[in-house]
């Protein structure tokens, strides 16, 4: 029973009376916050139709309401690409809530793009920014709560007063209606994170920092990973903080940069150092410190200055954060043996499961997966476009600081030593290509201990750029890898004996090859013949193969025959190393003109490498293919020839690539040889692949890591263009690699031949037959013997020497007959020759009859040579005074060159200066002088506008 003058009250609201009175207590709903007018809508989003995505606007005042903790950073540097992709995404028309993640590692500038995008953007989201920090879950509420009071939304004026969970209901409610805004979601590391918080529809763009890159695709999310700077914007950002005072400071702040990786939060650390001790440390004298010990060590990457978005100031606290989260030990292990590899190089995951000691089965696969998704969704993996790993270089230096042992580096370095010898060596240049970084940065640190494991590496590795063709950078690594053997074992101690045998078989092929020969010796002496015979047959081989770069076939064979009985005995006739003897062996048939037994040796190699398939490095295969096409264009056999040719070709295309200089030069020869059989489709189809009617020289960094013979080739398919200022470079280029190289002086004397120096020509291809040997019992390579020989006889005759030329084209006509009879067409390119000697000596009717001899046997197909002997046979019958003759053949001869080398070629403006001479001498003067003025601008082009030939042109043209 109620006491009399109790208060009482209804509800659970406190209420107070005077004594014996009544409290009234009035309750409330939370009215939610007006919704914007339409007009305010329709404002907004015309205002957003505005936001530009190709270009940068300046930065502009924030939309009113907007909550922007953090001020511009006006050392802010680059990231166009990145700010254009975010207006891209956070533009109209829009769609539901669309959302975008800046991903990727500590330090890399995320908030930083982020809070630049804001402040160039932001105008155009009339409903405000908001920046909602996600770091810490549990202070979300908070974070979503100040975006409504009197500092951001203001959605009621006792906001402040109602309690949180009002609150929030509020702000989430006001980002759901249709007025554009932007939310940044900063540091959300987590899908229930992003899930909780994101409105669930409206106009609200969300913009999400984030170290993970990896997110469930039913959230409907775009993500941009985000690289370190690139190297110009690097140094810019550097620059910012302390202008280089001179070029040397500039480099050295470019080194700096590079040092750091190009991470941002490090560059600014490091520029914020050098900025505040300017008076005691120069750049050179920070970049010695940096290098001296571990760079993420240093103090100048602790906290220093202010942080424009606020976050930690520290390199090594931020990363410590990530790795502390790692938990299980298979996670920390896959991070740490992939922070031995290569900082900043993808790390091939067949590579990473042989470091870890893991089979390449299914469910080691799966846990690999699994440890790497983990490592990149704390944002210490990093995956490139095609998803392959790689680790920031400070990143690995801080994990081999904190984590690191001598246990799991050695066994980083012996799986990668086996991995990389197996799969490297016996695999594509491609596969090399991605495996050499790791080798190296394994090699550079585990020299100094001289053991073993470091011999071990420091010999793949010198293999490796012997392979691609270093010629300078193979030695000192084969060198130490042979010094170390020499201080465990002994000199000449049986255990040096692969190293020697390597050592020698990286000098052959290049002008150093001689070198090669006490190496090889050596080996040979030092393998055992009954435990270690396989390791014999490649020393043998590796001889024979020396011999025959040194044009000493007879002393090749016996080396080649013993490796053979060798391999056949021990590995069996379908192994790849038997067919690299059974190829060698081809080549010295092929070089004492006995071209049935080559074309059988090589066919066998092509068969064997063929059924090997994937087993055999494709490369290997496929100059197979054009050794054995080689042999039967010799033969005569063009249409197979081409057949191995094309072959070679998709094998190049699919392992180098089609811009690759071995590619190029494979699809010129075979073009040339589609043209020379009249396939005029096919030959187009080759001639496109090989980019002959357009820029066909690759990048200079394709044209270092070229062979000598791919350079020669692709100076040849730039000599068919009539480019022959940079076909000469090409063959110089050639030579550097080849020493003297008879194909290459050859095709330098076609070259002068053109250009009227005769006398250059000849002594180009003097030096070639130098190089062949003039030895009376062998005469190697007669076919190439006789090509020089025709050559030679040419501008000697043309050069004024007739009976000294046709000395030399009467021998090449010789050995072409012996190779080809009387119907092929290098016969018949020499009877025409023959024919320039018989004129230049006043035999007209013997000449005339060698043309149309010529002429007859080339038969119809439109190739350089056929219209070359039109265009002989042309100026011939004008010297005889046979115009209407002249004209006729001239005209034939200009329709072969212009379809076979282009209107721009240098010997089709030859032909259309030759058929304007005989059209001026008929009276037919319009159509002469406009050949001339077709002519000119070529001749001013190809053979310089000073040249002796051009001025007379040009007079004719006046």
């Amino acid at each position: 029973m109620d006491r009399p003058g109790a208060q009482s009250a209804s509800g659970s609201y406190i209420a107070q009376a005077a004594e014996g009175g009544t409290a009234i207590v009035a309750t409330y709903e939370v009215a939610p916050a007006p919704p914007p007018t339409a007009d305010a809508v329709a404002e907004g989003k015309r205002v957003l139709a505005r936001l530009p995505t190709h270009a940068v606007p300046a930065p502009a005042t924030l939309p009113p309401q907007s909550r922007m903790p953090l001020a511009r950073n006006r050392l802010f540097t680059g990231r166009v690409p990145e700010l254009q992709w975010l207006a891209g995404y956070l533009g109209p028309p829009g769609g539901q809530v669309p959302t975008v993640v800046l991903a990727g590692l500590g330090g890399a500038g995320k908030s930083q793009i982020a809070s630049e995008y804001v402040h160039r953007y932001g105008a155009f989201y009339t409903g405000g920014v908001f920046w909602i920090s996600l770091a810490d879950p549990a202070t979300a509420p908070h974070e979503v709560v100040a975006c409504g009071g009197a500092e951001g939304m203001e959605l009621r004026p006792d906001f402040a007063a109602l309690a949180p969970a009002q609150q929030v209901a509020l702000v989430r409610g006001a980002w759901q209606s249709p007025l554009p805004r932007l939310l940044v979601f900063d540091n959300c590391e987590d899908e229930e994170t992003l899930e909780r918080w994101r409105p669930p529809s409206g106009e609200c763009r969300v913009l999400v920092t984030s170290r993970r890159s990896a997110w469930d695709p039913t959230l409907g999310i775009d993500v941009r990973e985000i690289d370190v700077l690139p190297p110009d914007d690097g140094l810019a950002l550097l620059s910012r903080y302390r202008p280089p005072a001179s070029p040397a400071e500039n480099r050295a702040l470019a080194a700096i940069a590079d040092e750091l990786g190009q991470l941002p939060l490090a560059l600014h650390l490091a520029g914020s150092y050098v900025s505040r001790f300017k008076a005691a440390v120069t750049p050179d004298g920070y970049l010695a410190q940096l290098r001296s010990s571990p760079a993420v060590d240093h103090r100048s990457l602790s906290a220093s200055g202010i942080s424009p978005t606020r976050h930690i100031q520290t390199i090594a606290t931020t990363f410590a954060l990530s790795v502390d989260r790692l938990g299980d030990i298979p996670t920390r292990r896959c991070l740490l043996h992939a922070a031995y590899l290569a900082p900043g190089q993808g790390i091939p995951r067949p590579l990473l499961l042989s470091c870890l000691g893991l089979d390449g089965g299914q469910d080691a696969a799966m846990d690999l997966e699994e440890a790497l998704q983990r490592l990149a969704d704390l944002g210490l993996v990093q995956m490139t476009s095609d998803g392959v790993p790689r680790l920031h270089r400070l990143v690995a230096a801080f994990v081999q600081d904190r984590l690191g042992d001598a246990e799991s580096l050695h066994q980083v370095e012996t799986e990668a030593w086996a991995y990389c010898d197996g799969h490297g060596l016996g695999g594509t240049p491609a596969t090399r290509a991605v495996l050499e970084p790791h080798l190296r940065v394994l090699a550079e640190r585990a020299l100094p201990r001289r053991d073993l494991v470091a011999a071990g590496l420091a010999n793949v590795l010198g293999l490796y750029l012997r392979r691609r063709g270093d010629l300078d950078g193979f030695v000192p690594w084969l060198q130490q890898a042979l010094s170390i053997k020499e201080e465990i074992f002994g000199v000449d101690a049986p255990e040096t004996a692969k190293d020697l045998n390597d050592f020698g078989y990286a000098y052959l092929g290049g002008p150093s090859r001689a070198l090669a020969q006490p190496y090889l010796e050596r080996a040979r002496r030092l393998w055992d013949p009954h435990r270690e015979a396989t390791n014999l047959a490649a020393t043998l081989d590796n001889l024979g193969q020396l011999q025959i770069g040194s044009g000493r076939w007879e002393l090749a064979e016996p080396y080649l025959r013993e490796a053979l009985d060798i391999r056949l005995r021990e590995l069996g006739p379908d192994t790849y190393p038997t067919s690299v003897t059974i190829a060698n062996l081809a080549q010295i048939a092929a070089a004492r003109g006995d071209l049935a037994t080559a074309t059988d040796l090589a066919r066998r190699a092509v068969d064997i490498r063929e059924a090997l398939g994937g087993r055999c490095d494709p490369t290997s295969t496929a100059w197979s293919h054009m050794v054995l096409g080689s042999f039967l264009y010799q033969s005569g056999e063009g249409a197979a020839a081409r057949r191995h040719e094309e072959r070679a070709l998709e094998l190049y295309q699919d392992a180098l690539g089609a811009r690759h200089p071995r590619t190029l030069s494979t699809a010129t020869l075979a073009s040339c040889h589609a043209l020379e059989e009249g396939d005029l489709t096919g030959a187009a189809r080759l001639i496109e692949i090989s980019g002959v009617c357009g820029d066909t020289v690759p990048d200079e960094d394709l044209l270092a890591a070229a062979s000598g013979m791919d350079l020669n080739n692709l100076g040849f398919a730039l000599w068919r263009t009539g480019d022959y200022a940079e076909a000469r470079r090409l063959y110089g280029m050639a030579l550097d690699l080849l020493g003297t190289s008879a194909t290459t002086l050859n095709n330098l004397g076609m070259i002068s031949e053109r250009l009227g120096q005769y006398e250059a020509a000849a002594e180009h291809y003097r030096k070639a037959l130098a190089s062949l040997g003039d030895r009376a019992a062998s005469r190697p390579h007669p076919a190439l013997r006789a090509r020089v020989l025709n050559n030679l006889g040419v501008s000697l005759t043309l050069g004024g020497e007739p009976d000294a030329g046709g000395r030399c084209l009467r021998e090449a006509w010789e050995i072409r007959r012996g190779l080809q009879g009387e119907l092929g067409r290098d016969y018949a390119v020499t009877v025409r020759n023959l024919g320039l000697v018989a004129q230049q000596e006043g035999r007209l009717d013997e000449a005339q009859n060698l043309f149309e001899h010529a002429r007859d046997l080339l038969g119809q197909p439109p190739d350089a040579e056929y219209g070359r002997t039109l265009h002989l046979l042309g100026e011939l019958r004008r010297t005889r005074g046979d115009d209407a003759g002249a004209a006729a053949d001239l005209r034939a001869a200009l329709g072969s060159r212009t379809a076979t080398l282009g209107a721009d070629h240098p010997d089709t403006a030859v032909t259309m200066q030759a058929l304007a001479v005989v059209l001026l001498r008929i009276g037919h003067t319009d159509e002469a002088r406009d050949l001339l003025q077709k002519a000119l601008p070529v001749f001013e082009r190809r053979f310089g506008p000073e040249h002796p030939w051009t001025r007379e042109l040009r007079a004719m043209a006046e």
